[in-house]
């Protein structure tokens, strides 16, 4: 009889994609983004001057330029802020673990900014569509799936599946009343031009001054319209 206790056998190997899966960090920026937005709309609904407060339109923007941002936070109604909250979870978790809670934040901020820099630019100071209102996070959700994109790239996967639902959603844009085409192309344009420098260093200070860079043009775009 031998004296050492017979082996256990050994269990199943490691699942590595379990275990990256266990480890992914908690995407707090975007749980953050969707409560606030989430509050924004309910409180709309009891405080009716938080809406006109928030709300966007190209002749509002030059002596209240909050309203560039504020208005990525406001909806028009239930449905419109499910599925803009519904799909910023989808590409929020995705990426924030990836660029990390600041780089996101500011990827989020500013393609919503962008995306009424493009409301802004394509206005007509003389027709209507410079009184139109403008709501919703939908240039900045554009902006990270822009981000997605450069990052798939970046690491060479496959990004014909995100094309054509980018190439969906950018036609509805464009054929569906209510809905602002160029919020979505600026947010776009944005989110892929800051993805692109994101992904192609990770420095930090590298990052710090992209984002500076991107900050100053949309403040420059901005003024440059106004004063003209």
């Amino acid at each position: 009889m031998s004296e050492y206790p017979d082996p256990v056998p050994a269990g199943p190997p490691p699942d590595p994609d379990r275990r990256r899966r266990l480890k992914r960090p908690t995407p707090y920026v975007t749980i953050g983004i969707i409560v606030l937005c989430i509050g924004v709309y309910g409180g709309g609904r009891l405080w009716s001057e938080l809406e006109s407060t928030l709300i966007f339109a190209p002749w509002l923007g030059e002596d209240q330029p909050y309203r560039f941002l504020g208005s990525a936070f406001l909806h028009a109604d239930f449905w419109h802020l499910i599925f803009n909250m519904y799909a910023l979870w989808l590409v929020g978790q995705a990426i924030e673990p990836v660029f990390g809670w600041w780089r996101f934040t500011c990827l989020y901020v500013l393609s919503a900014i962008a995306g009424n820099v493009a409301v802004l630019a394509f206005a007509d100071p003389t027709g209507a569509s410079w009184a139109t209102f403008v709501v919703g996070a939908s240039g900045a959700v554009f902006g990270l799936f822009g981000a997605l994109f450069a990052l798939s790239k970046g690491l060479s996967r496959d990004t014909t599946p995100l094309l054509v639902l980018l190439g969906i959603n950018l036609i509805l844009g464009f054929v569906v009343d209510g809905i602002s085409w160029q919020s979505h192309v600026g947010g776009l344009l944005a989110g892929l031009l800051i993805g692109y420098l994101y992904t192609k260093s990770r420095r930090t200070w590298a990052n710090v001054l992209a984002t500076v860079l991107i900050a100053l043009v949309l403040a420059g775009i901005t003024f440059y319209i106004y004063a003209t």
